[in-house]
């Protein structure tokens, strides 16, 4: 009973927090990231981390990035497949060079330089999600890039971070290496499948059904699904829910009401828990104790992830106001970058020394990173 009256509570200042944030003409989302760090430890320290919490949050996770699958135009992600590849490289070569520098600057020990360097490579889309789609940017030719980018870039993570952990811990293998590759071509080929048949037949037979809301029920048990087959194949769960709403937003039989059905879902527990979720960690303490660490892992990560990924969208023929909210839209790390640390920390990888200045890093560029997209797009609008 206690978690549902926190519930209760967050949902409740969740209404309180986007409607002044929302009047003051900002993002609601940096409201909710404001409002993780007032109730967690940072100060009132009211809400507590607990597995019902990160259920809620992992669910609000996977069904914003399936909101924004239903929302992408499948042929405007092929056509800008290359610039959105290019964006996802340079936007984590940057980051990587720059945080490496800086970890060896405060004298951290190569092999956990390195390491942190591949944290911060990490781009965690969800957030800048929240703000195209609040600005009405999402299907915008910058926006569609952002998307294209954040999954490149998942996957660029996801393979770099499995080479590092071998390696650096001594348990690399080629025959691990291989077996991931099997496991992603599998997601490939049963996406495509999926895509293909299977999404479109589940759809059409939900049409049929006589329950309350089937094709919206039908379309939820398509996304959690994908999204456990993606966790499965070693990728992002919200790899596989993006590409769920892109399978069923291309289904003959897709409406917009199943959009709107999911949103209604969505935005009224589940994806506010998520963001509030992401600010409960951080702690004044250790931002007092490593204030310059902190502060130039904050100041390389945005600068990496915005000038990387804008120049990468610049080379590709975007001009420098497009390139300025590309590169913006790709500076959030948020939940990637914090499992990617998670994962470090549990083999090794990251000490305890300097796993908490890391930790306050990607929470205060996740903070800051909606303020950058939303002053890119105020000056370049549709």
């Amino acid at each position: 009973m206690e978690f549902i009256t926190l519930l209760a509570l967050m949902l409740f200042l969740t209404l309180i927090v986007s409607h002044i944030f929302n009047k003051l003409n900002l993002p609601a989302v940096i409201g909710q990231l404001i409002l993780g760090v007032i109730l967690g430890r940072g100060l009132l320290n009211i809400v507590k981390p607990t597995d019902e919490l990160q259920l809620f949050a992992d669910i609000g996770v996977i069904i914003l990035m399936f909101i924004a699958g239903l929302e992408s135009d499948l042929k405007l992600l092929r056509k800008h497949l290359g610039p959105s590849i290019t964006v996802a490289i340079f936007g984590v070569i940057l980051p990587v060079v720059l945080t490496l520098l800086t970890a060896l600057v405060f004298r951290i020990n190569l092999r956990e330089s390195i390491f942190i360097s591949v944290v911060f490579a990490a781009t965690s889309v969800s957030i800048s999600v929240e703000v195209l789609k609040s600005l009405n940017y999402l299907s915008s030719t910058a926006g569609t890039v952002i998307l294209g980018a954040a999954v490149a870039d998942d996957i660029l993570a996801i393979s770099i971070l499995s080479v590092m952990s071998g390696t650096l811990t001594g348990h690399f293998s080629i025959k691990k290496i291989a077996m991931l590759l099997v496991l992603w071509i599998l997601f490939v080929v049963v996406t495509y499948v999926s895509y293909r048949w299977i999404v479109p037949g589940l759809m059409h037979l939900a049409s049929y059904l006589e329950a309350t809301h089937a094709p919206t029920i039908t379309a939820l048990v398509v996304c959690l699904l994908f999204a456990y087959f993606a966790d499965w194949t070693q990728l992002d769960s919200v790899l596989g829910a993006f590409v769920a709403g892109i399978a069923i937003s291309n289904s003959s039989n897709y409406n917009t009401k199943i959009n709107q059905n999911i949103e209604i879902i969505g935005y009224s527990i589940f994806i506010p828990v998520f963001f509030i979720s992401i600010g409960l960690n951080l702690e004044f303490d250790s931002l007092i104790n490593d204030f310059w660490l902190i502060l130039l892992f904050t100041i390389t990560g945005i600068v990496g992830k915005l000038i990387g990924a804008g120049f990468g969208a610049k080379i590709s023929g975007f001009d420098m106001k497009d390139s300025y909210v590309i590169g913006s839209g790709m500076i959030s790390r948020g939940e990637m970058a914090l499992i990617v640390a998670q994962v470090g920390f549990s083999v090794h990888l990251l000490s305890k020394e300097y796993y908490s200045s890391v930790i306050i890093s990607i929470i205060l560029i996740t903070i800051l990173a909606p303020f950058f997209l939303k002053h890119s797009i105020s000056k370049n609008p549709i």
